[in-house]
């Protein structure tokens, strides 16, 4: 198992696929895109294949598919059914913005990709244009319609904690109230193009006007290492799972089980830290296992004890923006 300089074991491996999206969301990356990697630096399907077996063998037992958008990158379920074949008892599972799901739930089912996490931050089809840059409103309905009703995956639906969710709040858990799904709301981190665009309504903002909406009850049974999980009744009739990931306000560095590793091939040890360890030059110089190994031994023995963001000063406005990479970059 890997375990870090403070006693944190590392068993959750996050895989950005693609630095390519066919979204443009406003806290994600700036409208025009961003200039996207040369085909030769992104690791080929057979090199992310053998790049998470190399960690399998070192105690990686979860394995989280991201991007960019991780669809849109062809022949992505090759590397799926390459990392199935290669590690068959890993738990694989899958974050998209749901907008070529529906191409790819067969295939997601047949590999046992059992955990979708969906991303979606409105019910309205004008603020998601005007959040995302494009019209997929409809499909991504109908995609997450089309996965929960085949009874087979763990569907979480992801959304950022923003000031206009409080104005449809209602209408967002009205159409969500009696599904099988998980309500998981992030608070935003500082990765936004825009330097103006740093408020952070946060969870204890969040959950005061749950409360107004229903009986809201921790379920610290039900907690994960990076969410605060509740029991929620809303209108006092409807049954909820609603889970708060608070990584600016209540961090979570203390618990965190990460690694990340970008779709060009290096490892990154925290999300909200400009540090990376060159793994993909290693395993093209045809280095070996060993030389891999001691350089991703190294990169866990290096992990920050939490990150350096600050979001405590007066206004809730964070003290830092990381700008390396956007987040479309690193992995979601």
């Amino acid at each position: 198992m890997l375990t870090d300089s403070y006693s944190r074991k590392l068993d959750y491996l996050r895989v950005s696929i693609t630095d390519k999206c066919n979204l443009r969301c406003s806290y994600c990356m700036p409208a025009e895109g961003v200039e996207l990697l040369n085909h030769d630096e992104v690791l080929r399907n057979e090199e992310f294949v053998c790049i998470i077996e190399l960690f399998a063998s070192l105690g990686i037992r979860k394995v989280r598919f991201t991007g960019g958008e991780p669809l849109v990158r062809k022949q992505f379920i090759d590397i799926i059914a390459g990392t199935r074949k290669a590690c068959p008892d890993l738990e694989l599972c899958l974050t998209t913005n749901g907008i070529l799901l529906d191409e790819a739930l067969r295939d997601l089912k047949k590999y046992n990709v059992k955990k979708l996490n969906i991303s979606l931050d409105t019910l309205s089809q004008q603020e998601y244009i005007k959040i995302t840059g494009r019209d997929y409103f409809k499909r991504v309905i109908s995609n997450i319609e089309k996965a929960i009703s085949m009874n087979f995956f763990d569907v979480k639906i992801n959304s950022v904690l923003r000031e206009e969710l409080l104005n449809e709040l209602d209408d967002y858990l009205d159409y969500f109230k009696d599904k099988n799904v998980i309500l998981r709301f992030i608070e935003k981190m500082p990765f936004s193009p825009d330097k103006n665009d740093t408020a952070l309504l946060t969870l204890d903002d969040f959950t005061v006007e749950l409360v107004k909406r229903g009986e809201l009850i921790r379920n610290n049974s039900m907690d994960t290492r990076v969410a605060l999980m509740y029991n929620f009744k809303y209108r006092n009739k409807f049954a909820m799972k609603i889970g708060i990931i608070p990584p600016m306000s209540h961090n979570f560095c203390a618990n965190c089980n990460r690694l990340r590793l970008t779709c060009d091939g290096f490892l990154r040890t925290c999300l909200l830290s400009n540090k990376e360890y060159d793994l993909k030059s290693s395993y093209r110089m045809d280095m070996g296992d060993e030389v891999l190994k001691k350089i991703i031994l190294r990169a866990v023995d290096e992990k920050p004890k939490s990150h350096n963001i600050d979001c405590t000063v007066p206004d809730n406005v964070c003290s830092s923006i990381i700008a390396k990479r956007t987040m479309s970059k690193i992995g979601g």
